[in-house]
């Protein structure tokens, strides 16, 4: 799945995410409408991240990570840094234009790094724009992809996975963490 920085840029031979996405859907409404029409397939799961969750791919094992590390933002390339860009000009603080230095790294604990650890700059002006603006990429995407596959699958039932807050909010209510880091990388 390409990153949410790339659902409105034409960067597939010409077209967007968000219009791949809608051909790949209205396709296999196409390709199955008999199924749909005998009601055998009467519900779609639209996966909107890894493992078809609605979250950022930021703690894979692949790369190291390990439990319970806080993982990794997941905004470095060239789209999301023009995205965030743009919001911090919005804001009136051009300078806040940048991913936060001191996040740690896949396996870092809160308290280890000097975003997460309590009193640190996730709770400073800079720090609660930055996870505003991170979290509302990964909404608007949702929103999105949604809203396509409702037109595609129309008078279909459409679901996703948005399982990962509870119990990412578990974890960080039991641990006793007042930064949110399991949910926010």
């Amino acid at each position: 799945m390409p990153d949410m920085g790339v659902d409105k840029e034409r960067i597939f031979r010409g077209r967007t995410a968000l219009e791949v996405y809608f051909d790949y859907m209205r396709s296999f409404r196409v390709e199955f409408g008999e199924f749909f029409e005998d009601g055998i397939i009467s519900e779609i799961e639209v996966g909107l991240g890894p493992c078809g969750e609605l979250r950022y791919p930021s703690y894979p094992r692949k790369h190291g990570w390990t439990y319970p590390g806080i993982g990794e933002f997941q905004c470095y390339d060239k789209y999301l840094m023009k995205s965030l860009s743009k919001a911090a000009e919005v804001r009136g603080h051009s300078f806040w234009a940048k991913c936060p230095d001191n996040v740690g790294s896949y396996n870092s604990k809160p308290q280890d790094t000097g975003f997460f650890r309590d009193g640190g700059d996730y709770d400073s002006y800079y720090g609660r724009f930055f996870l505003n603006w991170y979290s509302r990429v990964l909404i608007d995407h949702a929103d999105r992809v949604l809203g396509l596959a409702n037109l595609a699958f129309e008078g279909t039932q459409i679901c996703a996975k948005v399982s990962f807050l509870c119990s990412d909010c578990l974890l960080c209510w039991r641990n006793k963490f007042s930064s949110h880091q399991y949910i926010d990388t």
